[in-house]
Protein backbone atom coordinates (compact mmCIF):
# COMPACT_ATOMS: atom_id res chain seq x y z
CA UNK A 1 0.00 0.00 0.00
CA UNK A 2 2.91 2.41 0.95
CA UNK A 3 4.64 1.59 -2.52
CA UNK A 4 1.19 2.32 -4.50
CA UNK A 5 0.86 5.16 -2.66
CA UNK A 6 4.71 6.71 -3.67
CA UNK A 7 3.78 5.70 -7.32
CA UNK A 8 0.71 7.77 -7.45
CA UNK A 9 2.61 10.73 -5.45
CA UNK A 10 5.44 10.19 -7.91
CA UNK A 11 3.03 10.48 -10.68
CA UNK A 12 0.70 13.43 -9.39
CA UNK A 13 4.53 15.12 -8.98
CA UNK A 14 5.90 14.36 -12.81
CA UNK A 15 1.43 15.23 -14.23
CA UNK A 16 2.29 18.15 -12.44
CA UNK A 17 6.13 18.92 -13.36
CA UNK A 18 4.60 18.45 -17.13
CA UNK A 19 1.56 20.60 -16.40
CA UNK A 20 3.53 23.39 -15.61
CA UNK A 21 6.12 23.23 -18.11
CA UNK A 22 3.65 22.65 -20.91
CA UNK A 23 2.17 26.27 -19.19
CA UNK A 24 5.20 27.72 -19.61
CA UNK A 25 5.85 26.73 -23.22
CA UNK A 26 1.99 27.55 -23.96
CA UNK A 27 2.95 30.92 -22.38
CA UNK A 28 6.11 31.24 -24.69
CA UNK A 29 4.28 30.50 -27.61
CA UNK A 30 1.61 32.94 -26.72
CA UNK A 31 4.01 35.65 -26.54
CA UNK A 32 5.62 35.18 -29.18
CA UNK A 33 2.27 34.90 -31.26
CA UNK A 34 1.23 38.00 -29.74
CA UNK A 35 4.35 39.78 -30.24
CA UNK A 36 4.02 38.11 -33.97
CA UNK A 37 0.39 39.64 -34.15
CA UNK A 38 1.38 43.31 -32.92
CA UNK A 39 4.01 43.41 -35.82
CA UNK A 40 1.35 42.09 -38.48
CA UNK A 41 -1.22 44.62 -37.00
CA UNK A 42 1.61 47.58 -37.10
CA UNK A 43 2.34 46.50 -40.58
CA UNK A 44 -1.26 46.25 -41.15
CA UNK A 45 -1.82 50.06 -40.30
CA UNK A 46 0.92 50.89 -42.30
CA UNK A 47 -0.47 49.61 -45.67
CA UNK A 48 -3.76 50.94 -44.61
CA UNK A 49 -2.10 54.52 -43.90
CA UNK A 50 -0.39 54.06 -47.08
CA UNK A 51 -3.69 53.11 -48.96
CA UNK A 52 -5.56 55.87 -47.22
CA UNK A 53 -2.67 58.60 -48.13
CA UNK A 54 -2.90 56.92 -52.12
CA UNK A 55 -6.74 57.18 -52.10
CA UNK A 56 -6.66 60.67 -50.88
CA UNK A 57 -4.57 61.67 -53.51
CA UNK A 58 -6.63 59.91 -55.99
CA UNK A 59 -9.75 61.72 -54.74
CA UNK A 60 -7.84 64.87 -55.06
CA UNK A 61 -6.18 64.47 -58.38
CA UNK A 62 -10.01 63.25 -59.75
CA UNK A 63 -11.41 66.70 -57.80
CA UNK A 64 -8.41 68.72 -59.85
CA UNK A 65 -9.29 66.70 -63.03
CA UNK A 66 -13.11 67.55 -62.59
CA UNK A 67 -12.40 71.00 -62.04
CA UNK A 68 -9.97 71.21 -65.53
CA UNK A 69 -12.62 69.71 -66.64
CA UNK A 70 -15.65 72.08 -66.24
CA UNK A 71 -12.94 74.80 -67.22
CA UNK A 72 -12.12 72.92 -70.21
CA UNK A 73 -16.10 72.64 -70.85
CA UNK A 74 -16.71 76.46 -69.86
CA UNK A 75 -13.68 77.35 -72.58
CA UNK A 76 -14.89 75.11 -75.07
CA UNK A 77 -18.63 76.59 -74.80
CA UNK A 78 -16.97 80.01 -75.31
CA UNK A 79 -14.75 79.09 -78.38
CA UNK A 80 -17.93 77.86 -79.79
CA UNK A 81 -19.81 81.02 -79.04
CA UNK A 82 -16.58 82.67 -80.64
CA UNK A 83 -16.48 80.38 -83.85
CA UNK A 84 -20.24 81.25 -84.51
CA UNK A 85 -19.87 85.17 -83.75
CA UNK A 86 -16.74 84.44 -86.26
CA UNK A 87 -19.00 82.15 -88.93
CA UNK A 88 -21.13 85.17 -88.89
CA UNK A 89 -18.79 87.94 -89.37
CA UNK A 90 -17.08 85.65 -92.63
CA UNK A 91 -20.45 85.21 -93.76
CA UNK A 92 -21.29 88.76 -94.00
CA UNK A 93 -17.96 89.71 -95.30
CA UNK A 94 -17.97 87.02 -98.12
CA UNK A 95 -21.52 88.73 -98.71
CA UNK A 96 -19.90 92.44 -98.60
CA UNK A 97 -16.93 91.26 -100.54
CA UNK A 98 -19.56 89.46 -103.52
CA UNK A 99 -21.59 92.85 -103.07
CA UNK A 100 -18.76 94.80 -104.19
CA UNK A 101 -17.24 92.47 -106.54
CA UNK A 102 -20.50 92.87 -108.05
CA UNK A 103 -20.63 96.41 -107.73
CA UNK A 104 -17.42 96.98 -108.89
CA UNK A 105 -17.63 94.51 -111.80
CA UNK A 106 -20.61 96.65 -113.06
CA UNK A 107 -18.25 99.75 -112.51
CA UNK A 108 -16.15 98.60 -114.50
CA UNK A 109 -18.76 97.54 -117.51
CA UNK A 110 -19.89 101.56 -117.29
CA UNK A 111 -15.97 101.95 -118.14
CA UNK A 112 -16.27 100.66 -121.42
CA UNK A 113 -16.82 103.16 -123.55
CA UNK A 114 -14.25 105.56 -121.87
CA UNK A 115 -11.22 102.73 -121.98
CA UNK A 116 -12.82 102.11 -126.04
CA UNK A 117 -11.68 105.98 -126.89
CA UNK A 118 -8.93 105.75 -124.55
CA UNK A 119 -7.44 102.90 -127.17
CA UNK A 120 -9.04 105.02 -129.96
CA UNK A 121 -6.59 107.83 -129.14
CA UNK A 122 -3.49 105.28 -128.42
CA UNK A 123 -4.18 104.29 -131.97
CA UNK A 124 -4.38 107.17 -133.46
CA UNK A 125 -0.94 108.52 -131.74
CA UNK A 126 0.56 105.77 -132.78
CA UNK A 127 -1.00 106.23 -136.53
CA UNK A 128 -0.53 110.03 -136.50
CA UNK A 129 3.28 109.45 -134.92
CA UNK A 130 2.68 111.43 -132.25
CA UNK A 131 4.88 109.05 -130.27
CA UNK A 132 5.24 111.14 -127.16
CA UNK A 133 1.32 111.00 -126.55
CA UNK A 134 1.19 107.27 -127.24
CA UNK A 135 3.79 107.24 -124.74
CA UNK A 136 1.88 109.59 -122.28
CA UNK A 137 -1.10 106.87 -122.20
CA UNK A 138 1.09 104.07 -120.69
CA UNK A 139 1.39 102.83 -117.48
CA UNK A 140 4.94 103.39 -115.87
CA UNK A 141 5.07 99.24 -115.71
CA UNK A 142 3.51 98.71 -118.98
CA UNK A 143 4.57 95.59 -120.34
CA UNK A 144 4.12 95.84 -124.81
CA UNK A 145 3.78 91.91 -125.58
CA UNK A 146 5.92 90.82 -122.96
CA UNK A 147 8.62 93.50 -123.03
CA UNK A 148 8.82 97.05 -121.14
CA UNK A 149 10.34 99.54 -122.92
CA UNK A 150 12.24 103.14 -122.09
CA UNK A 151 10.90 106.29 -124.26
CA UNK A 152 13.25 106.30 -126.88
CA UNK A 153 12.88 101.59 -127.12
CA UNK A 154 9.65 102.55 -127.08
CA UNK A 155 9.65 105.50 -130.11
CA UNK A 156 11.99 103.24 -132.36
CA UNK A 157 10.01 100.38 -131.73
CA UNK A 158 6.69 101.98 -133.11
CA UNK A 159 8.56 103.28 -136.48
CA UNK A 160 7.96 100.22 -137.88
CA UNK A 161 4.18 100.44 -137.55
CA UNK A 162 2.11 102.44 -140.12
CA UNK A 163 -1.01 102.68 -138.35
CA UNK A 164 -3.36 100.86 -135.80
CA UNK A 165 -7.21 100.92 -136.35
CA UNK A 166 -10.02 99.40 -134.05
CA UNK A 167 -12.12 97.04 -136.35
CA UNK A 168 -15.54 98.03 -135.89
CA UNK A 169 -18.48 95.12 -136.07
CA UNK A 170 -19.77 93.86 -139.46
CA UNK A 171 -22.99 96.78 -140.12
CA UNK A 172 -21.71 99.46 -137.97
CA UNK A 173 -21.17 103.04 -139.42
CA UNK A 174 -18.52 105.10 -138.35
CA UNK A 175 -20.65 107.95 -136.13
CA UNK A 176 -17.51 109.80 -135.57
CA UNK A 177 -16.83 108.68 -132.15
CA UNK A 178 -13.17 109.31 -131.35
CA UNK A 179 -12.26 111.87 -133.97
CA UNK A 180 -11.46 115.32 -133.30
CA UNK A 181 -13.87 117.67 -131.92
CA UNK A 182 -16.32 114.78 -131.24
CA UNK A 183 -17.77 115.98 -127.90
CA UNK A 184 -20.81 113.54 -126.58
CA UNK A 185 -20.47 110.65 -124.33
CA UNK A 186 -20.18 107.20 -126.02
CA UNK A 187 -20.31 103.89 -125.65
CA UNK A 188 -18.14 101.26 -126.79
CA UNK A 189 -20.83 99.52 -129.49
CA UNK A 190 -20.32 98.87 -132.87
CA UNK A 191 -16.47 98.66 -132.25
CA UNK A 192 -14.68 95.26 -131.89
CA UNK A 193 -14.27 95.89 -127.61
CA UNK A 194 -15.29 93.75 -125.01
CA UNK A 195 -14.55 93.88 -121.31
CA UNK A 196 -13.63 90.83 -119.88
CA UNK A 197 -15.14 89.82 -116.46
CA UNK A 198 -13.09 87.87 -114.01
CA UNK A 199 -9.66 89.40 -114.94
CA UNK A 200 -6.90 91.73 -112.74
CA UNK A 201 -7.86 93.61 -109.17
CA UNK A 202 -10.74 96.32 -108.45
CA UNK A 203 -8.28 99.09 -110.35
CA UNK A 204 -7.55 96.66 -113.45
CA UNK A 205 -10.30 95.92 -116.37
CA UNK A 206 -8.83 93.71 -119.12
CA UNK A 207 -10.57 93.88 -122.78
CA UNK A 208 -10.09 92.00 -125.43
CA UNK A 209 -10.36 93.66 -129.18
CA UNK A 210 -9.85 93.66 -132.99
CA UNK A 211 -7.00 95.75 -134.48
CA UNK A 212 -6.43 95.98 -138.34
CA UNK A 213 -2.36 96.78 -138.57
CA UNK A 214 -0.61 98.27 -141.35
CA UNK A 215 3.43 97.58 -140.91
CA UNK A 216 5.44 99.96 -142.92
CA UNK A 217 7.30 98.16 -145.45
CA UNK A 218 10.86 99.51 -144.59
CA UNK A 219 10.53 97.68 -141.30
CA UNK A 220 7.84 95.17 -141.52
CA UNK A 221 10.83 91.95 -141.56
CA UNK A 222 12.09 93.62 -138.46
CA UNK A 223 8.06 93.45 -136.54
CA UNK A 224 7.24 90.06 -135.07
CA UNK A 225 4.75 91.45 -132.07
CA UNK A 226 2.41 93.57 -134.78
CA UNK A 227 0.92 91.28 -137.47
CA UNK A 228 -0.35 92.79 -140.87
CA UNK A 229 -3.84 92.50 -140.84
CA UNK A 230 -6.53 91.60 -138.79
CA UNK A 231 -5.88 89.89 -135.50
CA UNK A 232 -6.83 90.03 -132.01
CA UNK A 233 -5.50 91.30 -128.93
CA UNK A 234 -6.15 92.00 -125.26
CA UNK A 235 -5.56 95.02 -123.36
CA UNK A 236 -4.98 95.46 -119.57
CA UNK A 237 -5.83 98.97 -118.25
CA UNK A 238 -4.93 99.92 -114.49
CA UNK A 239 -6.98 103.43 -113.23
CA UNK A 240 -3.87 105.25 -111.32
CA UNK A 241 -5.01 106.96 -107.97
CA UNK A 242 -1.79 109.45 -108.30
CA UNK A 243 -3.21 110.88 -111.80
CA UNK A 244 -6.67 110.28 -111.77
CA UNK A 245 -7.02 108.49 -114.79
CA UNK A 246 -6.64 105.13 -116.51
CA UNK A 247 -3.74 103.98 -118.13
CA UNK A 248 -2.65 101.11 -120.55
CA UNK A 249 -0.66 98.20 -118.61
CA UNK A 250 -0.63 95.47 -121.09
CA UNK A 251 -0.78 94.62 -124.58
CA UNK A 252 -0.57 90.82 -125.48
CA UNK A 253 -2.06 88.29 -128.35
CA UNK A 254 -5.53 86.96 -127.40
CA UNK A 255 -5.28 83.40 -127.19
CA UNK A 256 -7.65 81.74 -129.82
Amino acid sequence: MKKFVIVMITILVLFVFLMVNYLLWDKENLLKQTESDKIEQDWLRGQNRTLQSTVNEQEQAIKALEKEKNQLSTRISGLEQELKRINSLTEDYRKEIAEKGQAINNYKMFTEGLLCELTLDWFESISNRDYEAAWDLLASDHMIFGKQYNREDFFRYLESVHSIGLVRKAGEEDDGAGKEGYKKHWTADGFSFEILKGYGDEYEVMTELQVEVVLDGKHAGEVTDWMQGLSQLRMLFLFSHEDQKWEIKTVTKANN
